[in-house]
C-alpha cells in the first residue's frame, strides 16, 4: 500500500475502525488499574494440609518432593507498559505535529491581471496559488514530490484533472523555458479561472 501511494487513503479509511479500537484499549487499561489497585495476595495451602496458607505467593504446586512456588513480581513490573504507552502517545503526536508547512499562502482573490512580472511569472505564482488552495483544503502534499507526482496523488482522489494537468503542464514549460506562447498563457489563465471558483 504504501510503495503504491494509497498510504494516505487506507490511513483516512482505518480512522472509523480506531474510534472502536480505542475505546476496547481504554477500557482494558482501566480494567487492568483497577485490579492493579485492588489486587489481594492469594492464600494457598501450605503442603496439602487444610487451614495452614502460605501469604503472598500465587501458587504452590506439589507434586511428590517437588514444590513449585512462584512469587509475585515486583511493583516496577506493572508499571513498564504504562510508560511504554505513554511514550508511544508522545512519539504520535510529535510525528502529527510534523506536517509539512506549505511556504505559499494561498490567496482566493489572486487573478491574473492582480499579477505583476512577466507572463511566465505569473503562470507560476497561479500553479502555487491553486497548490496552496489544494493544501489548504487538505489535499494530500508533500515538500519532495514534483509538481508531476503531486498531481498523480491527486488524480488518485480526482479522476478528471484536465484543468490542473494543463496548468501543471505550462506551470513547467514557465518555470524551465522562462517564456510562454500566447495560446498557452490563454489555456492557463481559464484553466486558472476554473480550478479557483473550486477553491474559493
Amino acid at each position: 500500500m504504501l510503495l503504491e501511494g494509497k498510504f494516505e487513503r487506507g490511513m483516512q479509511r482505518t480512522r472509523r475502525g480506531n474510534v472502536l479500537a480505542g475505546a476496547i484499549t481504554l477500557l482494558a487499561i482501566f480494567v487492568a488499574i483497577k485490579l492493579l489497585l485492588e489486587k489481594r495476595p492469594e492464600n494457598l495451602v501450605n503442603g496439602g494440609r487444610v487451614g495452614e496458607t502460605i501469604s503472598g505467593l500465587w501458587y504452590n504446586v506439589t507434586s511428590g518432593d517437588l514444590v513449585v512456588t512462584l512469587r509475585e513480581l515486583p511493583g516496577i513490573f506493572y508499571l513498564i507498559p504504562f510508560v511504554v504507552f505513554i511514550l508511544f502517545l508522545l512519539t504520535v503526536r510529535r510525528r502529527k505535529r510534523r506536517v509539512t508547512q506549505f511556504e505559499i499562502r494561498f490567496e482566493p482573490e489572486m487573478t491574473f491581471d492582480s499579477i505583476e512580472g512577466t507572463p511566465a511569472e505569473r503562470v507560476i505564482k497561479m500553479y502555487k496559488n491553486v497548490v496552496a488552495g489544494l493544501v489548504m483544503r487538505g489535499y494530500p502534499y508533500q515538500k519532495s514530490w514534483t509538481h508531476w507526482e503531486h498531481e498523480e496523488k491527486l488524480r488518485e482522489i480526482f479522476p478528471d484533472l484536465e484543468d490542473l494537468d494543463v496548468l501543471t503542464r505550462i506551470f513547467e514549460k514557465a518555470k524551465y523555458a522562462g517564456r510562454l506562447r500566447e495560446d498557452d498563457v490563454k489555456l492557463a489563465r481559464e484553466s486558472y479561472d476554473r480550478l479557483m471558483t473550486f477553491l474559493r
